[in-house]
């Protein structure tokens, strides 16, 4: 809109037609503003909603894994005191212990021993 369509209006209006006009502009303008700010809002609720159950999902995976770890550890321990006891006697016993003892501290990251 130029300033002569604006002087047309101010003649045909008045001032009073101007400002009606004015301030329906300004009402347009801060509906659109708003509906912005609550589309941005929703958007954000569900982005806080995904890292929620992301994080959730990564608490359970990590107490599963924790879980794991135990369970090697008892299977290590386990072997360490067959190959030391009395059950040990023999040789097939003692080698698969062995093998599976390794196998277990490669697995925990300890190396193999």
């Amino acid at each position: 809109m130029t300033a002569l369509d604006l002087a047309n209006l101010l003649k045909d209006y008045g001032p009073w037609g101007l400002l009606a006009l004015a301030l329906l502009t300004i009402r347009f303008l801060f509906n659109g503003w708003r509906d912005c700010m609550v589309a941005r809002i929703e958007e954000r609720g569900q982005m806080a909603t995904a890292l929620e159950r992301q994080a959730s999902g990564n608490a359970a995976t990590s107490a599963a894994l924790d879980d794991v770890r135990e369970g090697q550890i008892e299977i290590a321990k386990l072997a360490a005191e067959a190959l030391k006891g009395d059950e040990g006697n023999r040789e097939i016993t003692k080698d698969a212990l062995k093998d599976i003892k390794s196998r277990l501290d490669v697995l925990a990251g300890r190396g193999g021993a």
